[in-house]
């Protein structure tokens, strides 16, 4: 056990953080559906050949937020739900995120 723990460092450092990449193309569009407190569901679009993981397509999503935006704090599983509700198809590949943005 103590064997393990001294290990446990080590082992963290192996663990990348999420980065979003850059020079990758994200388009995003507003959907009709609110988010509550003035935020409106917007649908992340990625690359479908580069599947990507949730935390992934968060911080892309989040690093190209268009003039005028901000992200809304929702809980991480509405955000999961919300984008599972758009079809297993695009499970890696869109993202339903929150957003607040002016018009």
């Amino acid at each position: 056990m103590k064997r393990a723990l001294l290990l446990l460092p080590f082992l963290a450092a192996c663990v990348a953080p999420v980065v979003p990449q850059q020079n990758v193309s994200v388009r995003h569009t507003a959907s009709t559906e609110t988010a509550g407190n003035g935020a409106r569901w917007h649908l992340f679009l990625f690359d479908p050949r580069e599947p990507r993981s949730l935390e992934a397509r968060i911080a892309l999503a989040k690093a190209n937020l268009q003039p005028g935006c901000r992200w809304a704090n929702r809980p991480r599983a509405e955000i999961e739900a919300q984008t599972a509700s758009q079809g297993a198809r695009f499970a890696d590949t869109l993202l339903a995120a929150p957003l607040i943005c002016r018009t």
